[in-house]
């Protein structure tokens, strides 16, 4: 695999008007009749840079976007890259990924490709898996009682119950998926849960609280996947491939002051390519 480092953007968007004229500026350029995905990857605002997936949230405010850069760059050079080319209608928090569990599917040539289709009116499929995606930020609140408990818990159900990747989809409550997850080099993490329809955000709320047992404070928000890019390139099957590897990789670690033991892994983006 190509090296390279990956960032989780944030857009809260400031300027909802400015934002959609920005967006639909995109759409224009895309849509011509003459695009192609090489035509699209050399426009001059990438500046070189892979975006992967972009999803809105359903109420609009929040877009989220994943990108992959050239391996050597700082968060500061990418927040100011971001800040750049989002022209002051949004702002940005970024989050340097460290791992990586679903993303194998998502390349820039495929983004490219959804954003020339649904811009020329075909449109994209959306999320395939299940009729609702939500996305969880974990803002961990104990990163040690994290990893004890909320990283070791769910390796170790993988690792004791799971014989097949479809099988990691069972160690989440009931009528939950996930197909996404990003550790972030801060203590974050971000989770998109797939659920059918019936299921609320205050049900998504609620499960997520009780599998992360007051270890993190859990932001839940209903996405668009209907006006997402890319997003029909996440998988429920790719996850689970991921994750039981990642299970099966943790180990046991003793942090530097050597009191508590802590589990970590070493399933990185290489990992889940």
């Amino acid at each position: 695999m190509d090296s390279g480092k990956y960032f989780f953007v944030e857009h809260f968007v400031a300027d909802k008007q400015g934002w959609d004229k920005w967006m639909s500026s995109w759409f224009d350029i895309f849509g011509a009749e003459d695009m192609t995905v090489d035509k699209a990857r050399s426009y001059p605002d990438w500046e070189g840079n892979e975006c992967l997936l972009t999803i809105p949230t359903k109420d609009g405010k929040i877009t989220v976007c994943l990108w992959k850069m050239l391996s050597g760059t700082s968060k500061d050079e990418f927040q100011a890259f971001i800040d750049r080319f989002c022209c002051g209608y949004a702002t940005n928090k970024v989050f340097e990924v460290e791992q990586a569990l679903g993303i194998k599917n998502l390349d820039m040539r495929g983004y490219m490709r959804d954003f020339i289709n649904t811009s020329q009116g075909r449109l994209s499929g959306g999320y395939l898996d299940a009729s609702k995606l939500w996305m969880t930020h974990h803002h961990i609140l104990d990163r040690q009682g994290w990893e004890k408990d909320v990283n070791a818990r769910t390796a170790d159900q993988i690792n004791n119950t799971c014989t097949t990747p479809s099988d990691c989809q069972t160690i989440f409550p009931a009528g939950h998926s996930c197909c996404l997850t990003l550790f972030f080099s801060s203590n974050d993490v971000v989770c998109f849960d797939s659920t059918h329809e019936g299921f609320t955000k205050d049900d998504v709320q609620k499960a997520e609280d009780e599998f992360t047992r007051g270890l993190a404070r859990n932001d839940v928000y209903e996405l668009n996947t209907a006006s997402g890019i890319n997003v029909f390139r996440l998988s429920e099957d790719n996850w689970s491939q991921d994750a039981m590897v990642w299970a099966n990789t943790a180990v046991k670690t003793v942090p530097v002051d050597s009191t508590t033991t802590t589990m970590t892994t070493h399933v990185g983006i290489e990992a889940s390519q």
